[in-house]
């Protein structure tokens, strides 16, 4: 259940827009490919809906809910609250300058957190969805990629690129005072850097065009790169341990596609083949499937079930989400809520808009 905010507002609100404006379930059922499972579409807005980035995880389990973006206020991005309980919504933002793309949630403290005009803000998930700026940076950096958090919703991680210097810092910003730490500054352009989400000691990164992919320890500032000079690294993740960092490494030769992990305690990678290309890929908490999105050629999530003990998998299609590549809006940028079921982003009802999307067990 959402609970007693959202009703609380739903019986005295009118408001068709703008900050608390409610709005009924849009929610349509469709069969997955696999019978086990149904797809629920969330949004069918004409403008666009997605439920951020890749590596962010929208759904909140206190209030049975997910946090998603969407253009549906005359073309700016906002932020809006669903219940998966009954599918009615709530707009949690109100603003012309977002970077909704790209926000984040924090489920244990039932936030949500983007860039606004340079600013790093927070909104809360309950009325009156209260913000609170957090931390300007200056006009000489680009913020790039999503508002990273640590789980426990107290250290924000970001990357800001100086476009004359092709250099980027790679920063923690404490939620709470808004004191900015510069970790380590990196050649090149990093469109993607995360924290660690569990223990917050370790930054994961992405270097754009050079497709490297790197760690640094906050504490030592130490950096380590997963990738060779030769390899094709991409889309970097943290698996929910919060001791395995994890990318796509692109085929090589005889070598197929692989999703790479790393522990950073033991310092040991392991690598599983995959088969089927996919652009992007998540992994469930459990470590027992690997999800893709395929490509342009093959627009399906798959569910690739890893085989006890091995680094080979099963493949079974489980949708056609239909969306290209051409728009990273939207691209399907998969996250598990749980162990079996995904949010995504998806072109499967043909208007080109993009819609949020649900793969969940019957």
């Amino acid at each position: 259940m959402l609970g007693s905010p959202y009703i609380a507002l739903a019986e005295e609100s009118a408001l068709d827009s703008g900050k608390g404006a409610r709005f009924e379930a849009e929610w349509k059922t469709l069969p997955a490919l696999d019978e086990d499972y149904e797809v629920v579409q969330l949004t069918t807005s004409k403008e666009l809906d997605n439920k951020m980035y890749l590596d962010v995880q929208p759904y909140v389990p206190s209030l049975d809910s997910v946090v998603f973006m969407s253009k549906r206020d005359d073309g700016h991005e906002n932020l809006y609250l669903m219940s998966l309980d009954n599918g009615k919504f709530v707009q949690l933002t109100d603003s012309d300058d977002i970077d909704g793309d790209h926000a984040n949630v924090s489920p244990k403290t039932e936030e949500a957190f983007f860039v606004e005009d340079r600013t790093f803000t927070k909104v809360s998930l309950r009325a009156p969805y209260a913000e609170k700026k957090i931390r300007t940076v200056p006009d000489k950096y680009d913020v790039k990629g999503i508002v990273a958090l640590t789980s426990d919703g107290k250290t924000i991680a970001s990357s800001l690129y100086d476009e004359d210097e092709n250099r980027s810092s790679l920063v923690t910003i404490d939620v709470k005072t808004g004191e900015l730490d510069t970790v380590k500054k990196v050649d090149g352009n990093v469109d993607h850097v995360l924290i660690n989400p569990v223990y917050g000691d370790t930054l994961l990164y992405h270097v754009y065009g050079e497709n490297q992919i790197g760690l640094v320890d906050i504490g030592s500032k130490k950096k380590t790169l997963l990738t060779d000079s030769n390899d094709h690294g991409v889309h970097p993740f943290w698996q929910a341990n919060g001791r395995d960092a994890a990318f796509a490494q692109r085929k090589q030769g005889d070598t197929p596609e692989q999703v790479v992990t790393y522990n950073i305690r033991k310092e040991q990678f392991f690598s599983y083949d995959i088969k089927e290309y996919s652009n992007h890929f998540a992994m469930n908490p459990a470590q027992t499937i690997i999800e893709g999105d395929g490509g342009d050629d093959t627009p399906y999530i798959f569910y690739y079930y890893i085989k006890p003990g091995t680094n080979k998998v099963d493949t079974v299609k489980m949708f056609k989400h239909r969306s290209s590549s051409d728009s990273e809006s939207v691209h399907p940028h998969a996250a598990f809520i749980n162990d079996t079921d995904l949010i995504f982003n998806s072109d499967a009802d043909g208007k080109g808009n993009g819609n949020v999307y649900l793969l969940r067990e019957k």
